[in-house]
């Protein structure tokens, strides 16, 4: 089992956003794929704020963008994000807007954490 909470520092020296993704048996109910994506946590130069693991799953995934608009920290793991807050399963992404299917998400890599050897990610330049 996995830390119940993961923390995330910000050492980057920049305003930074974090996307992260967990795993929830509800999204897997609801169309088959067990992952929930949700963002952003807005951390500054220097702070630190958890957020709930409440499976307590081994594996955690997170993706960050520096205000720079250069900076991320992405990986192999694709999951969608958009630009504003937001909390999706990862199989449900298509809406359907005066009669046409439009997709507001992009595709971005996110990173695995083993939430058995780590209790959160410490973002350094």
């Amino acid at each position: 089992m996995g830390a119940s909470d993961i923390r995330f520092t910000n050492s980057s020296g920049q305003i930074i956003s974090v996307a992260y993704m967990r795993l929830d048996n509800g999204c897997g109910d609801e169309c088959g794929d067990p992952w929930d994506v949700l963002g952003w946590v807005v951390l500054d130069p220097g702070e630190t704020e958890t957020r709930p693991n409440p499976t307590s799953n081994r594996y955690f995934y997170y993706y960050a963008e520096g205000v720079d608009g250069v900076t991320t920290w992405s990986g192999p793991f694709p999951a969608e994000v958009t630009q504003t807050v937001f909390e999706k399963c990862t199989c449900i992404g298509v809406i359907v807007e005066n009669g046409a299917p439009t997709n507001p998400y992009e595709t971005v890599g996110f990173r695995e954490l083993d939430a058995n050897t780590f209790g959160g990610v410490n973002f350094t330049p």
